[in-house]
């Protein structure tokens, strides 16, 4: 199974991106394969017409993300939502083969206690939109600056086990269905 991790940020030292690359270990340690996908989208995504005439690095990315059997996103909250780029990266993904039928799991950041919440509904409300098949274990992390060690690791022990929970649950979900991954 071909799994695409998104950290739903580019802001450059993020919880989210350290959040993601402890996330992809735990889906390796499953037998996943996982491409980590950044948001570090340069100018040609902000192209007026990156949407009819996308520049290769967006085709790329997309194409990247396309190839997955299932989609992981680890959200962080931006005033009462996900963050903009993520937005933009969903908008340059093609209508129908984006999100249908394509299973998705959320995990939510923030620094606040709303624990990403609303970040991470508004976003499903998108996915669910574009007919994705939606996995209901979500795991939310509030307070995160308390939750992780220097070097970025995730400590809290109930967030690890939670974390690791999801993954094994997704992981069974996209086998029933799509049972050839």
């Amino acid at each position: 199974m071909l799994l695409a991790l998104v950290p739903g940020t580019n802001r450059a030292g993020s919880l989210s991106l350290k959040l993601a690359r402890q996330v992809a270990a735990d889906y390796a340690a499953l037998g996943c394969q996982v491409d980590l996908l950044e948001l570090n989208l340069g100018p040609e995504f902000l192209d007026p017409m990156a949407y009819k005439a996308p520049k290769p690095a967006v085709t790329a990315l997309v194409q990247r993300f396309l190839a997955c059997d299932a989609a992981v996103f680890v959200i962080p909250e931006y005033n009462g939502s996900y963050p903009g780029i993520l937005k933009l990266f969903v908008d340059m993904l093609p209508e129908r083969e984006g999100f249908a039928q394509r299973p998705c799991a959320f995990i939510g950041l923030s620094a606040g206690q709303f624990s990403s919440l609303r970040s991470v509904e508004h976003f499903q409300g998108v996915a669910g939109y574009r007919n994705a098949y939606i996995f209901p274990t979500r795991v939310f992390i509030g307070d995160s600056f308390k939750r992780f060690a220097a070097d970025g690791t995730l400590i809290e022990p109930l967030f690890v086990e939670r974390l690791k929970a999801q993954a094994a649950g997704f992981v069974a979900f996209v086998r029933a269905l799509k049972p050839t991954t």
